[in-house]
């Protein structure tokens, strides 16, 4: 197994390497919480597997029977991966995950990955706004919050009423410290998500730029958020909200009303 912290000292010598800090290089260690997240994956055939540095979730994927196309920044690990882990069914790519157009992947698809912390947040929205039918990812607790915060949590935001509207999340376990090396400091967790079968006719990238607006402005009254829209009092009346009450405050489900009836 390579979730084993033999197996990973034992890579980075071989490429003449240490974890490099600046890509986030954290390595999962505990094969047996890794393969208990895996088992509960609901994957389809083809699947984006983000980051996957020496392998050790890549392996447990492809045991599962999938299709993999990993995505690595790091050229000394996509040449490592080529040469320990050839396999049919796996095509690693070396480039940046934040750059990679996910809305370009043949649906239907999932995204799996342990991602880098530093850039969690802007990862997750591109995945999303692509709606792959699974999304499992490993993340900093911190920023897994954001995806169930609620309305008026400091965390709710685009990425929460996304998450809400498109999808059933729940987190799949806990990995401490210790689970990786080098120690990254926090505590993180395996969160899965699964299509919802009633997800809405708008475009989860379209509503999630229309929520990035707005809640752009937080301190002020959604009536401020919404004059670039004409029909903006009409609407609110419609729906009964109080112009001079904050964005923040409406739950995912009346965000997209709004937005429905705002932009017919």
């Amino acid at each position: 197994m390579r979730a084993d912290i033999a197996f990973t000292k034992s890579a980075l010598e071989r490429i003449g390497a240490r974890p490099n800090k600046a890509l986030g290089q954290n390595f999962c260690i505990d094969g047996a919480r890794l393969r208990a997240c895996v088992e509960h994956m609901t994957l389809e055939r083809n699947v984006i597997e983000i980051g996957p540095g020496f392998g050790a979730l890549t392996e447990l994927l492809l045991e599962r029977g999938v299709s993999v196309t990993a995505v690595e920044k790091d050229e000394s690990m996509v040449r490592f991966l080529n040469e320990t882990l050839p396999h049919p069914d796996l095509a690693v790519i070396c480039g940046d995950a934040l750059k990679f157009r996910y809305e370009r992947v043949p649906a239907p698809f999932s995204v799996v990955g342990n991602l880098p912390y530093y850039i969690t947040t802007p990862l997750c929205a591109a995945v999303l706004k692509a709606l792959p039918e699974s999304f499992y990812a490993m993340v900093q607790k911190e920023a897994a919050d954001r995806f169930f915060a609620r309305p008026k949590d400091a965390n709710y935001g685009p990425l929460s009423i996304v998450t809400a509207l498109y999808y059933d999340a729940a987190v799949l376990e806990a990995f401490p410290e210790e689970c990786f090396f080098p120690n990254p400091k926090v505590a993180s967790v395996f969160v899965g998500m699964k299509k919802r079968p009633d997800t809405p006719d708008v475009s989860p990238k379209v509503l999630y730029t229309f929520a990035t607006e707005l809640l752009s402005m937080r301190r002020k009254t959604i009536k401020n958020n919404l004059k670039p829209y004409a029909n903006a009092d009409e609407v609110l009346s419609a729906l009964n909200i109080a112009p001079e009450v904050r964005a923040e405050t409406l739950p995912p489900e009346t965000i997209l009303r709004l937005y429905g009836m705002l932009l017919p």
